[in-house]
């Protein structure tokens, strides 16, 4: 039985037989089972130190029994061989007495050996005591760990609790001011993006007016110019002054307006005609009409409505019929008069030759018109056609030097003299294939190449003069083709940049009547007609186009057909019926 130092209890006994068999083991801290966590370790180490005794036991004691079987048997196996050759009873006592002996001496080895497994024993014991006192230290010093690893714990856990309170709350106060920083961010950026967008406006604004004003009504134009570039500079600044632009194109609005909406009198500079610096009294009501006299041989001038889209919208004209003249002239010496004698200016009334809603249009009474050369009317044309005008333009061109180009190539190269095929055929007639090799290479055109690939394979079979045919064939014919695509496509691309200028400008019409409205039936004619414009000039490029291509297409296919006739005649007189 191996028993627990500590507590007294059985760990392990002994059944009848030797073998050892286990007990219930009772925890040190009288548990009922053996699942306490704290003696664990204490009765693990108490039974293996048990069970280490009594192996160490055991094999003493086996080691002792074998030799007393052993010296048994030497005893049995001695008496056995004495027996039958000693019979007197001297042998008998010897025997005993050697028996006595060896017993004695084998029970000295076994107390020896008791001895010294009870050394052997006390030894283990010191020592497992000795292990029991370290362990109790052990657990001693572990538990104080233990006690100062909880009591730490507590102390982190407390700490880390007010640092969780403290963490959550900054927290918050940072999620509240990155919601605020965002709302404020937000907002600036939609500030900017519509500050951004009003300044976009006002310089788009400006920048349309600026390109309105040169065909605008003159007067004041060059104040107006000054302003809106002061604007536009504002505007177009690294930080835009969008207020100082606004501020300078609504001055250019005011100023705009109070010209069409007053009248004034005055002497101003002028140019009159052909004459610069002209000394002229000047009477302006509203837009509606300007009137000029020269102080110095009363010539007289008038700005009128263009009846133009785009461009300029007024122009001066100097050459008024002379009823008109003479009418304009007595308005503006009456104005003069009027000015001058300030107490009658309220009452006085100035009678003007001018339709007031300008339905009729003025410069269709002019009889003094001066008649235009067709250069300058091919001028005016093409200017009411607009930009579309240059590309069509440079489609006729592009056109008449393809057209050229080609009439020329296939005049030389597909050149078909008679001269030469009455002689061409007298030389193979007469066998000389050499001579008319030779007069081939001389004359550069399309038949004498395909001939030349004919005359060459002479001396081969038919079929080689064949193929050879065919590729001479295929190599002149994109020549005489060449170039023949472009020409038909620019007789496309015309009528349908006519169609491009005819939309820009029935779009230009309809924003000016959007503008001026259709008070004036001359504006809706004239947009309609300048529209027009561009679609006549295209197909009048386009019809040439066409029938030009349709010329040079004929004189391609008479060209390929001669060759193919010229080669299959001048094969067949060569090789004659020779089989393929």
């Amino acid at each position: 039985m191996i028993l627990d130092e500590r507590t007294g209890k059985a760990l392990q006994t002994k059944d009848e037989r030797g073998e050892s068999r286990e007990t219930k083991f009772t925890c040190f801290h009288d548990r009922a089972d053996q699942s306490c966590t704290e003696c664990k370790d204490e009765r693990n180490g108490v039974i293996l130190s048990g069970e280490k005794n009594v192996i160490a036991r055991n094999s003493v004691t086996k080691q002792s029994m074998r030799r007393v079987i052993f010296a048994l048997v030497l005893m049995l196996a001695s008496s056995a061989f004495a027996w039958p050759w000693s019979s007197d009873k001297k042998s008998a006592e010897d025997e005993a007495r050697i028996k006595d002996s060896l017993l004695q001496v084998e029970v000295r080895n076994l107390q020896r050996e008791v001895e010294t497994l009870t050394r052997i024993r006390m030894q283990k014991a010191d020592s497992l005591e000795k292990l029991d006192a370290k362990h109790w230290s052990n657990r001693y010093a572990e538990s104080q760990l233990t006690e100062e690893h909880q009591n730490k714990t507590r102390e982190l856990d407390g700490r880390y609790s007010k640092l969780s309170t403290d963490l959550g709350r900054v927290t918050e106060e940072v999620m509240a001011n990155k919601n605020v920083t965002e709302e404020a961010e937000e907002k600036s950026k939609s500030e900017e993006v519509a500050f951004d967008a009003l300044n976009t406006q006002v310089k788009l604004s400006i920048e349309k007016t600026l390109g309105d004003v040169a065909g605008d009504y003159p007067v004041g134009m060059n104040k107006r110019l000054l302003n809106l570039k002061r604007a536009s500079a504002e505007a177009e600044k690294k930080v835009p002054n969008t207020i100082a632009a606004v501020q300078g194109y609504m001055a250019d609005l005011l100023a705009r307006h109070e010209v069409t909406y007053t009248q004034s009198y005055g002497a101003e500079l002028s140019q009159v005609g052909t004459r610069p610096d002209v000394n002229v009294n000047r009477l302006r009501l509203g837009t509606v009409f300007l009137g000029e006299v020269a102080n110095d041989n009363g010539d007289v001038q008038a700005l009128l409505r263009s009846g133009a889209l785009q461009g300029k919208v007024f122009e001066w004209n100097a050459n008024l019929p002379t009823e008109m003249a003479a009418n304009i002239k007595a308005a503006v010496n009456q104005a003069g008069s009027v000015t001058s004698a300030a107490t009658d200016a309220p009452s006085a009334i100035i009678a003007i030759p001018l339709d007031v809603l300008q339905n009729k249009a003025i410069k269709n009474s002019i009889t003094d018109t001066k008649e235009l050369t067709w250069t300058e009317e091919f001028k005016a044309f093409f200017k009411k056609g607009g930009i579309v005008m240059y590309p069509l333009m440079l489609v006729a061109i592009i056109a008449l030097l393809l057209f050229l180009e080609r009439f020329i190539m296939l005049s030389y190269r597909g050149h078909l003299g008679r001269r030469f095929t009455k002689k061409m055929d007298a030389l193979v007639a007469e066998k000389k294939y050499e001579e008319a090799a030779n007069l081939c290479l001389k004359k550069e055109t399309s038949l004498a190449m395909v001939l030349f690939a004919v005359l060459n394979k002479v001396n081969d079979t038919r079929e080689n003069a064949e193929r050879s045919l065919q590729e001479a064939l295929l190599r002149e014919q994109p020549k005489l083709e060449r170039r023949m695509g472009l020409l038909a496509a620019m007789g496309t691309i015309a009528p349908l940049l006519g169609l491009l200028g005819t939309v820009t400008g029935i779009i230009t019409l309809f924003t000016v009547i959007t503008e001026v409205g259709t008070n004036d039936a001359r504006v809706l004619a004239g947009g309609i007609s300048e529209a027009l414009v561009t679609t006549e000039m295209g197909l009048v490029i386009a019809i040439p186009v066409m029938i030009l291509h349709g010329l040079l297409s004929e004189k391609i296919e008479k060209i390929t057909s001669e060759l193919y006739v010229q080669s299959t005649s001048l094969m067949n007189k060569v090789f004659g019926k020779e089989s393929k």
